[in-house]
């Protein structure tokens, strides 16, 4: 009997040594801007685009949310954050190297963060550590969504995903 138990005992410790552990990142332009000033808030349509990705990721068990220290990101991040009762962290997109080797040191979350035209081919490039986008995102372009998942253990194991969301834009 106590062979078995050794047995039970070795078996239980290796399966927790094999446990997966994965964080998936969902990254995303704000939505569309009321106007052209430093700090604008979203437009009517930017608010649609809010609401349309927190539907999209409502069921994706989302533990963390990033946003810029500009309205449009953290208006684009408020509804889904409101949802899930999750408090909008701050990060400061001129520093976004260290950033994104915060973000890789999180390990099993699901995380939402909103960049700029200019921030989220470096974020979702940096966290999947390849040059997967080429060029920053149109001024005219809101309707991305880019994943990655980056499993830590057993091995490393990385995966990157485009998707579109909300209304089409041009």
């Amino acid at each position: 009997m106590k062979n078995y138990f050794y047995l039970l005992f070795i078996v239980l410790f290796l399966s927790a040594c094999q446990r997966s552990v994965q964080s998936t990142y969902y990254i995303v332009r704000h939505g569309e801007k009321a106007d052209d000033t430093a700090d604008p808030v979203l437009s009517a349509a930017g608010q649609e685009r809010a609401e349309a990705l927190k539907k999209l990721l409502a069921d994706k068990k989302i533990t963390q949310v990033y946003a810029t220290n500009y309205q449009r990101t953290s208006l684009t991040a408020k509804p889904l954050a409101d949802a899930k009762q999750l408090n909008i962290e701050k990060y400061d997109p001129r520093k976004q190297k260290p950033f994104i080797e915060d973000l890789k040191k999180i390990e099993g979350k699901n995380i939402l963060i909103v960049g700029h035209s200019n921030t989220v081919r470096h974020l979702a490039n940096g966290l999947y550590e390849q040059d997967t986008l080429k060029k920053d995102l149109e001024e005219t372009d809101f309707d991305n969504l880019y994943i990655v998942k980056r499993q830590t253990a057993p091995k490393k194991k990385l995966s990157f995903q485009a998707k579109k969301y909300g209304k089409p834009t041009p």
